[in-house]
């Protein structure tokens, strides 16, 4: 698969997600309080790593990546933020900077709260003040769950194989024990989401493939033995 090639991602929202943020919402409009709404291309920066944060971001459609990177410059994406995510919360409250980089990965429909606006709902809002609580909940759940990943498997393999794993959540057609994953991500992409490197990454799927536990098309990721890339997940 050339480097240029893409995989998508397709992780599941919380059902809790939505109406936390319709919440959030509902509590903004009743307070009058101004919600900025715009629409973005992709490869668009919400906001930085290290810049003052200024407010916060709802994404209403569309996905962003959500990345650090270090002073050598190496960047690692944490998690991809969907339809329903509220983006900046926590640096927001703290009025510290943005503890990550935002990116658009497609394009997508935000609104923008600023931090005066959302202190103002939560002094004045039972709902909305319970609704931050459990938004900034569910971001912890999901950063822990995204450390897990990237530091418990021991090798790149393994964390590849995991993240294959992950991105095969749709059940099996015709009771095959097959998965499809549709391409989106480059390989560079997916290094950065298991901390590795592009040429590391398209190594191991290339072994993959001629292991027969992955089938790489031109359209697509087929896993033909999950067994197998449990079995490698596990480390």
């Amino acid at each position: 698969m050339p480097s240029a090639q893409h995989v998508q991602i397709e992780e599941p929202l919380e059902r809790s997600a939505g109406v936390d943020v319709n919440s959030l919402l509902s509590a903004i409009d009743a307070l009058n309080i101004r919600n900025l709404d715009s629409l973005h291309r992709r490869g668009k920066v919400l906001y930085a790593e290290g810049e003052p944060a200024r407010g916060i971001y709802i994404l209403r459609t569309g996905r962003a990546a959500v990345s650090i990177s270090s002073s050598e410059g190496r960047v690692v994406i944490l998690r991809m933020a969907h339809a329903g995510d509220v983006l900046g919360l926590n640096a927001t409250l703290r009025n510290s900077t943005y503890e990550a980089t935002v990116k658009t990965f497609e394009p997508s429909r935000v609104n923008f709260i600023s931090r005066a606006e959302l202190l103002e709902m939560v002094d004045n809002s039972n709902a909305g003040a319970a609704a931050v609580i459990k938004l900034l909940s569910r971001e912890l759940a999901q950063l822990t769950n995204r450390a897990r990943s990237l530091l418990l498997p021991q090798t790149a393999r393994a964390r590849l194989a995991q993240l294959l794993l992950q991105w095969s959540n749709e059940p099996p057609k015709n009771n095959s024990r097959s998965r499809v994953i549709d391409k989106v991500f480059t390989h560079e992409e997916v290094a950065q989401m298991i901390g590795s490197s592009r040429e590391t990454v398209t190594r191991l799927l290339a072994g993959l493939s001629r292991g027969e536990i992955i089938r790489i098309t031109s359209d697509n990721i087929l896993i033909r033995d999950h067994a197998a890339l449990e079995e490698i997940a596990r480390g």
